[in-house]
C-alpha cells in the first residue's frame, strides 16, 4: 500500500461491520478474532500428532537403530512450526470494509491482497466446523461470479460473522437496485 508503512497496526475492533466514510480512504485493516489462534494451534497439534504416528509407523519399518529417526525429525521440525505458524498467520490476516469493497490481506511467505467490490458479490455464506463452534467462531465466505475471486474470512466471532453476512447481503441488494 502506498503511503502506509509495512508495520501498520490495524485499528481497534469495536465493530466488524463499521466502514470508512470515503471509498478512496486507505483501508482500516482489522485483525481476526484472537480465539482463531487457539483454533489454529489446536489444528496444528492434531496434525503434529498424526505426523508423529505416521513417522513412528514408518520408523518401525526401518532397520533397528534407525527406527527412532523419523519421529525425532518430525518432533524437531514440527513442534516449532506448529507453535509459530498459527501466531504468524494471525498477524498476517487482515480485512477492511469500505464503502464500495471488501479488502482481504493474508499470507505468511507470500502476501495476497484481494479487493472484492460489493457490486460483484453473488452471495455471502457463513460456515462453522466443529472446532469453529467449540471456539465460538465462524468463517465468512463471499462468492463472486468469476472463479478464483471469492474471498474467505476465517476466525470471526460467530455473531459478528452473522451480522457481517447480513450487512454484505443488504449492500449487494442496494448495489443491484441502482
Amino acid at each position: 500500500m502506498a503511503g502506509q508503512p509495512e508495520d501498520h497496526r490495524p485499528t481497534s475492533q469495536p465493530s466488524l461491520i463499521a466502514v470508512t466514510d470515503a471509498p478512496d480512504d486507505p483501508p482500516q485493516f482489522r485483525l481476526l478474532d484472537p480465539r482463531v489462534r487457539q483454533l489454529w494451534w489446536t489444528v496444528s497439534a492434531i496434525l503434529l500428532i498424526v505426523a508423529l504416528l505416521i513417522a513412528w509407523g514408518s520408523g518401525r519399518l526401518l532397520d533397528e537403530g534407525w527406527g527412532g529417526l523419523p519421529p525425532l525429525v518430525v518432533l524437531v521440525g514440527g513442534v516449532p512450526l506448529a507453535a509459530a505458524l498459527p501466531a504468524l498467520r494471525y498477524r498476517r490476516w487482515r480485512f477492511a470494509l469500505r464503502q464500495q469493497d471488501l479488502w482481504i490481506r493474508r499470507g505468511v511467505l507470500w502476501r495476497n491482497t484481494s479487493v472484492i467490490p460489493y457490486a460483484r458479490l453473488q452471495f455471502v455464506d457463513t460456515t462453522q466446523g466443529p472446532l469453529d463452534r467449540f471456539f465460538g467462531l465462524a468463517q465468512l465466505i463471499v462468492h463472486t461470479a468469476a472463479p478464483g475471486t471469492s474471498g474467505r474470512l476465517p476466525g470471526l466471532d460467530a455473531s459478528e460473522a452473522e451480522h457481517l453476512r447480513e450487512r454484505l447481503a443488504r449492500v449487494r441488494v442496494s448495489e443491484r437496485d441502482v
